[in-house]
């Protein structure tokens, strides 16, 4: 093989090993937690504490009214939901209300939150939802996710080992009717979900995700609150972080929750992960540098486009069936019970929508969100997009 050739077929060698590497590590340790605990049976717990469920809510989500009802039925004694909204017109309200006129047996009430309490318009919420709550265990729930009757149980069976401060869920999208629902579920379940678990098997730091976390209200307090994080827009991995460097263990739950995705625009879903992309070059800046290395198929496209040559095009082909198996035993993996041919099929589209959203993150550090306009500093520090900072500067 001369020069040229080999200069064709690295790259997408070097990533094939990398993307095999994390998928490996993602199944093994999957495949560790369901010998352990098979599907369907429930989680032993020596304590039952009582716990509430805070869900900060902007707007109405894909099947928000579904979403809420799966919290009617948890297989848990004691807990309650505390709902919050910034505005009494928010849309949401009279979906949360309806929830809990049909539900009187369920403990759920909604709150106002003042949006001024902190400069991340979820910890805003946050913050009254936990002087509202009664239960000595805080799990913060995105209003966007539906849950299986043992969520708690789960979430429990490992916060109340030894040392264990916070738990976050494993997050799977479904339901896509969209293109850009597709596009998203895919990106959910194909590479933020393995990177996630392969993340705490591999470098043994489990990744925050906000959309599902638990943790006991007197350790919050220890690290700081939710007012520690008042002021970042990772606030979930901040948060993991303060509770890592108290000397609290993370921990990952593998029983996936669902991130409920329907009717979502490809804008709507390419915008949502290029502020996700500014996050994490914002959090870790070498590992982001080197992240499209995660992905030998977006490496071939680049060999393909710099070299159109037969060879290149035989390496663009073999990481697509690699990287569709993948995709493929991913999704096997974390929905089972899902028809997944038309994700798989739609990888070499995610991945360039993907790719893209990566750019983006270099091109400037501003970011909207549920109405608000930020730059984002080191990690993930947050200035309103109004306030002169040096966070603006090109060369930072």
């Amino acid at each position: 093989m001369h020069w040229g050739d080999l200069a064709t077929v690295a790259p997408a060698a070097l990533s094939s090993i990398i993307y095999a590497t994390l998928q490996a590590s993602f199944h093994w340790r999957f495949t560790r937690h369901r010998l352990r605990a098979p599907r369907g049976e429930p989680s032993p717990l020596g304590a039952t504490p009582v716990v509430s469920i805070l869900k900060p809510v902007a707007g109405v989500d894909d099947e928000l009214a579904s979403n809420l009802e799966s919290f009617a039925h948890l297989n848990y004694p004691c807990y309650e939901l505390v709902f919050g909204v910034a505005s009494h017109e928010d849309p949401a309200v009279p979906v949360i209300q309806a929830f809990i006129a049909a539900h009187p047996g369920v403990r759920a009430r909604l709150c106002l939150t003042d949006p001024g309490e902190a400069l991340n318009p979820k910890v805003a919420q946050l913050l009254e939802l936990a002087r509202r709550a009664e239960g000595s265990v805080f799990v913060i729930s995105d209003a966007n996710v539906r849950v299986r009757p043992d969520y708690l149980r789960s979430l429990l069976a490992i916060l109340m080992r030894p040392g264990v401060g916070l738990v976050s869920s494993v997050v799977v999208g479904t339901g896509e009717r969209t293109l850009g629902a597709v596009v998203e579920n895919a990106q959910l379940g194909s590479f933020i979900a393995p990177g996630v678990v392969a993340a705490a098997e591999l470098a043994g730091r489990s990744i925050s995700v906000g959309k599902s976390m638990a943790m006991r209200r007197i350790d919050l307090e220890r690290v700081g609150g939710f007012e520690s994080v008042a002021s970042v827009l990772a606030e979930d991995d901040m948060l993991g972080q303060r509770f890592s460097a108290c000397g609290f263990v993370v921990d990952l739950c593998l029983d996936p929750i669902e991130n409920r995705n329907t009717s979502c625009s490809l804008m709507r879903t390419l915008d949502r992960h290029t502020r996700w992309a500014k996050m994490r070059r914002a959090l870790v800046p070498r590992c982001f540098a080197v992240e499209p290395f995660n992905s030998p198929l977006l490496i071939a496209w680049l060999t393909l486009l710099f070299s159109p040559t037969r060879l290149a095009l035989e390496v663009w082909l073999f990481a697509w069936m690699l990287q569709s198996l993948g995709t493929f035993l991913a999704l096997r993996a974390l929905r089972p019970a899902r028809s997944n041919l038309l994700l798989v099929a739609a990888e070499p589209l995610r991945t360039l929508c993907w790719f893209f959203c990566w750019l983006n993150a270099y091109s400037n550090r501003r970011v909207a969100w549920r109405g608000n306009a930020f730059y984002i500093g080191a990690g993930s520090e947050l200035v309103a997009a109004d306030e002169p900072s040096s966070v603006r500067s090109p060369a930072r």
